[in-house]
């Protein structure tokens, strides 16, 4: 590599470390910024929170009846399934040779 193919490659790395901080600087004041809360923010933030209590209330009020599980019909269902059989895949060594007897 010749010695301004070098220098070239050294200021482009330069050239691209530096956006890349810029980059990362401006992404860290933009997230910085984005915590500044107003009152109307502030104000739908706690309605939403409210709505959410409410309707984790109601949830928690559900109550499910399983005892259609322990009725004999699910009780003593038959699984009419074929059962799989193990067989060897591939070959032992795959990288030996072939046997073409």
């Amino acid at each position: 590599m010749g010695k301004t193919a070098t220098n070239i490659s050294v200021v482009l790395g330069l050239i691209t470390i530096a956006f890349g901080g810029f980059y990362l600087y401006t992404q860290y004041t933009n997230s910085v910024s984005e915590y500044d809360v107003s009152d109307q923010t502030m104000q739908t933030m706690l309605e939403r929170t409210r709505v959410f209590i409410e309707r984790d209330a109601i949830l928690k009020k559900i109550a499910l009846d399983i005892d259609i599980f322990d009725d004999a019909r699910f009780r003593y269902l038959v699984s009419y399934s074929t059962p799989i059989v193990e067989t060897t895949i591939g070959r032992e060594d795959p990288f030996a040779d072939v046997d073409t007897r």
